[in-house]
């Protein structure tokens, strides 16, 4: 158990340094105006003001606020760019987790001799999202038959 809380410290020390931010984008409406950044005081009391905007904000979940309501508008530029940087940190970090998984899984025991080079090719193809054409890719081989007759175990 200790190592697990080390292991947690060590991989979320760092959101504590955006604590703030984190409250900004989770809560815009009970923040107390005078305790936020300057940069956004002006923001903060026009969105509090909003009645509308606190309807819509408690009716929908707090990503689609976000993306339906304030984005679009253009009014909250701020309130916007701290949004996008939230958002964007759980989006890389997920990433990057999945990148160390899928290269766990590829550099195994059994698979030990792959270079970085090689393993760098692996994570490339893996973390693609295009998908090759393997039918076009082989019509275009000329494919040799062999004419040695193949030996079963008997």
């Amino acid at each position: 158990i200790s190592q697990l809380r080390t292991e947690f410290k060590n991989r979320f020390g760092d959101f504590r340094a955006y604590k703030e931010e984190f409250r900004l984008f989770v809560a815009p409406f009970d923040i107390d105006v005078s305790e936020v950044p300057t940069w956004f005081q002006m923001e903060a009391i026009e969105l509090q003001c909003s009645e509308e905007l606190k309807a819509k904000f408690s009716s929908c979940s707090l990503f689609n606020f976000y993306k339906n309501v304030i984005v679009p508008s253009g009014q909250f530029p701020s309130l916007i760019d701290n949004a996008l940087q939230v958002v964007s940190m759980f989006g890389s970090t997920y990433r990057c987790e999945q990148l160390f998984s899928k290269m766990k899984f590829s550099k195994s025991q059994l698979r030990s001799q792959l270079t970085d080079n090689h393993l760098n090719d692996i994570l490339f193809l893996s973390s693609s999202v295009l998908k090759p054409d393997l039918d076009s890719l082989c019509s275009d081989r000329r494919h040799i038959v062999s004419n040695v007759p193949i030996k079963c175990k008997e």
